[in-house]
């Protein structure tokens, strides 16, 4: 007769990914399905929202035994004085809290796209410029659901010696005119692997 395994199991902790935009949704449900990342990455998460809004729901998911990734652009606290003192109290609320990860990117997401491609820091003055830069990598990029929602746009840009270039890239530029912290949830997520 076999024996029984009266051992247990660890289970791993939940990683809760919030943040702003469908650019950043989807970025992260195509990267979870392609690198078998464990993580949570649902529409409620996400939405057009201020910094005060993803406090909200960090507070929210705080009551749960789960890691929480925040990933939004920090392009509106440059323009706007209030979100941006908002910003700094956010990233000083949860420096020291190792449940939160904040990962900003200025001027937006698209920024850390382009690392996966190119080795720069540019000072762009607003997304749209971004944009137009990816698209010398990507030339059919567009931030329409109906594009975001296929995941070749992530499966072409992840493999991975570009995802690892990004990071790498993103480290090195963290305190550029331009800059992404969303290596530091690649890191947290190949922890799940």
């Amino acid at each position: 007769m076999a024996r029984k395994n009266t051992g247990t199991k660890k289970q791993k902790k939940s990683i809760y990914i919030v943040g702003e935009g469908i650019t950043e949704q989807y970025y992260f449900q195509h990267l979870k399905r392609l690198k078998d990342f464990t993580c949570i990455v649902k529409p409620r998460l996400f939405g057009n929202t201020n910094v005060w809004e993803i406090e909200k729901k960090i507070i929210e998911l705080s009551s749960e035994d789960a890691d929480i990734i925040c990933v939004f652009d920090a392009d509106v606290s440059k323009r706007n004085q209030t979100e941006n003192e908002r910003l700094r109290n956010l990233k000083d609320k949860y420096a020291d809290n190792n449940k939160v990860l904040i990962c900003d990117s200025l001027q937006c997401i698209e920024y850390w796209f382009i690392l996966h491609y190119e080795n720069i820091c540019p000072a762009h003055n607003n997304g749209d410029e971004t944009v137009r830069r990816l698209k010398r990598h990507i030339p059919d990029y567009d931030k329409s659901e109906r594009y975001l929602e296929k995941s070749q746009w992530v499966e072409r840009m992840s493999v991975e010696e570009n995802l690892t270039n990004a990071c790498q890239r993103a480290e090195l530029h963290e305190d550029g005119l331009s800059y992404t912290n969303i290596y530091k949830a690649i890191d947290r997520l190949n922890e799940t692997t």
